[in-house]
Order: C-alpha cells, then sequence, then structure tokens
C-alpha cells in the first residue's frame, strides 16, 4: 500500500504533454542512434567530405542533447524517481549510472583514451611513435577497420596540441568541482526528507503514506532541481569537448560514445557481465563520485 502511494506521488503530473513511459522514449532514441545516426556518422568518417563529415557529427551532437532535453522535461512532468533509479535499464547499465544517466566522468575518460598512446611514447622518436600508435589504435579499432580509414582519421589525434590538452585539464578540473556539489546537494535533499517524514510521522502518528506524501512535496523540488542540473553539466561537457576538438576529433569521440551505449545493450555482453563472479562495489566506482 505504501508503496503503490509514493510510487503515485512520484509519477504525478504536471501537465498533460506526453502519456507515455519515458522508457519508450529511449529505446526510440537508442534505436536511432544504433540503426540510423552511428552508421551515417562512420561512412562519413570513411569518406572525403569534411562538411558531410560536420554535418554528422552536428547531427549526432544534437541527438544527445535531445536526449538530456527530453530527461528535463520528465522529471518536472512524470516525476523524478523512475528516471534516478529507471528499472527499465540493464544490469550491466547501472554500474555507470549517476543522478540518472551516464556519469560525466565517463565522457573524459572516454576522451582521455584517444591520448595515451602520446603520455606513453614522447621520449621516442617519430618513427617508432607512429608504429606504436597504430598498434594501439588497432586493439581499439580492430586492425581491419583501422587500415581501412582515411590516414587523417586515424591520425585525428595523435599529437594534440597543447592548447587541447589545456582545454581537456579545464574541462576536468570544472567536473572535479561540480560532481561533489552535486552530489552534497542530493545527499541534502534526501536526508531533509527523511528528517520531514521522521518528524511529521512522529507529532501527527497518522498513517505512513501520508507522511511520506508531505515531505515528498516539500523536497521534490530540489530533486529535481539536482537532477536537472546534473543533466546540465553532461551537456556542457559534451558541448565543451566538441568546441575543444577538431572535427575529426570530434568525430571519433561521438562514434566511441555511442559505440559505448550500444555495447551496453549487446545481448552477449549482458550475458556475460551478469555471470561475472567480480563483486559490483569494484566495478561500480562512478557511483560514489
Amino acid at each position: 500500500m505504501l508503496k503503490s502511494g509514493v510510487n503515485g506521488l512520484f509519477s504525478k503530473k504536471k501537465t498533460t504533454s506526453r502519456s507515455r513511459p519515458f522508457s519508450e522514449y529511449y529505446s526510440e532514441w537508442f534505436n536511432l542512434l544504433k540503426n540510423s545516426l552511428l552508421p551515417r556518422l562512420r561512412l562519413s568518417i570513411h569518406g572525403s567530405s569534411i562538411a558531410q563529415l560536420s554535418t554528422q557529427v552536428d547531427v549526432v551532437r544534437a541527438h544527445f542533447h535531445s536526449y538530456y532535453d527530453a530527461l528535463d522535461l520528465a522529471a518536472q512532468d512524470d516525476g523524478v524517481a523512475q528516471l534516478l533509479f529507471p528499472a527499465w535499464r540493464n544490469p550491466l547499465e547501472k554500474p555507470f549510472l549517476w543522478l540518472g544517466d551516464l556519469h560525466p566522468y565517463l565522457f573524459t575518460n572516454l576522451l582521455r583514451s584517444f591520448l595515451e598512446n602520446d603520455d606513453a611514447n614522447e621520449e621516442e622518436d617519430d618513427d617508432h611513435n607512429d608504429v606504436v600508435f597504430e598498434e594501439l589504435a588497432g586493439r581499439v579499432l580492430g586492425n581491419d577497420e583501422l587500415f581501412n580509414r582515411p590516414w587523417h582519421i586515424v591520425m585525428a589525434w595523435k599529437n594534440p596540441s597543447e592548447a587541447l590538452m589545456g582545454r581537456i585539464e579545464q574541462i576536468e578540473c570544472g567536473l572535479r568541482l561540480m560532481v561533489p556539489a552535486l552530489v552534497a546537494r542530493a545527499r541534502k535533499a534526501q536526508a531533509g526528507f527523511v528528517e520531514a517524514v521522521a518528524e511529521d510521522w512522529a507529532r501527527r502518528r497518522e498513517a505512513a503514506e501520508e507522511a511520506v506524501g508531505r515531505a515528498l512535496t516539500g523536497q521534490m523540488e530540489e530533486v529535481v532541481g539536482v537532477f536537472v542540473d546534473a543533466n546540465r553539466l553532461r551537456r556542457s561537457v559534451l558541448a565543451e569537448i566538441a568546441g575543444a576538438t577538431s572535427v575529426y576529433q570530434a568525430a571519433l569521440f561521438l562514434e566511441g560514445l555511442a559505440q559505448f551505449l550500444v555495447g551496453f545493450r549487446d545481448p552477449d555482453l549482458v550475458a556475460e557481465f551478469e555471470s561475472c563472479k567480480v563483486p559490483l562495489s569494484k566495478i561500480s566506482r562512478f557511483q560514489s563520485l
């Protein structure tokens, strides 16, 4: 009885603009990314037109931004609880979620993965660097895919400029400031909810559902605010990465991010993850940040 009442409070609509579950929207958004936008981006990466590639990069960026815009609207219209703890996410996805979606550290970690070769080999000569770079890229993409790509794409992340490295460090610094602040706000809102329930219940000694309902009403605005600000941070990081990189670098970054999401839904990988004996706490460090 209490559970159904709380779910009803969380799902109470402020508008009637959307009548379907957000999981259905995400399924359509994901299928468009997987079956249309990612293949088109890859075709453009293999092509010779920088204008076409730039267009596809913008389309994929806009697709991610539209998703976070939809998340914000869903939090305000349909209730934020189902988005903070989405039952429709599979077990492989959940360890990477932070305040309802991918942790923004994942974006910068993916970005750093394109740079690891330079840090490891900066003392070597150029010829040797080229060989090592190709070997590392081959392990990421597969050698067949790597050598089928234009050379300017293969070399897009080699020897990044000092300006780019400085911008990446600024993005990471901003995350180190913003992530703890949002976590602190979320914890404060949760503590306020618990205190409000306990105080109301003890004073009035009425049904638990009524006490929880009043506490939710008082704390919901702050919870939604934290959720929306987390999405704003994710959008900001993606926009800053796009602004700091060349069109070739941005294309490879967005391809990697899209492929990461597609991999989450791979049935074989999910089955392998579910049979894994490694404690979840050792692979879900993003949730504690």
